[in-house]
């Protein structure tokens, strides 16, 4: 069984540690989230790389570059702050294009 990666800020890694997820690691700078990126996605171990909206909006060339990969999958969750106003979701946009029209939850 895979396993799941979170990159986000301390206080969303402390709660993805604390429900269970180990490998859940706080980034300070876009630096150090680009370097925890390629190392995560080079583990044969994890099939899903969690990412906050605003540390993957600074590294988005990156993140663009392993989501090309068939693992990990990339998940993009809103961070501790909430959404991003008028930003998207990744999720529902690729609904949107599979089923062909908006579903709303």
């Amino acid at each position: 069984m895979g396993k799941i990666a979170v990159i986000t800020d301390e206080d969303v890694a402390t709660f993805f540690r604390c429900s269970g997820v180990s490998m859940s690691y706080p980034a300070k700078t876009a630096k150090e989230a680009e370097d925890l990126a390629w190392k995560l996605s080079e583990n044969k171990d994890i099939d899903v790389l969690v990412i906050t909206e605003r540390i993957a909006d600074q590294i988005r060339p990156v993140v663009n570059e392993i989501s090309k990969k068939l693992y990990p999958t990339v998940i993009i969750i809103p961070g501790k702050e909430g959404p991003i106003p008028g930003k998207v979701s990744p999720i529902f946009d690729l609904i949107k294009k599979t089923v062909g029209k908006e579903i709303k939850i």
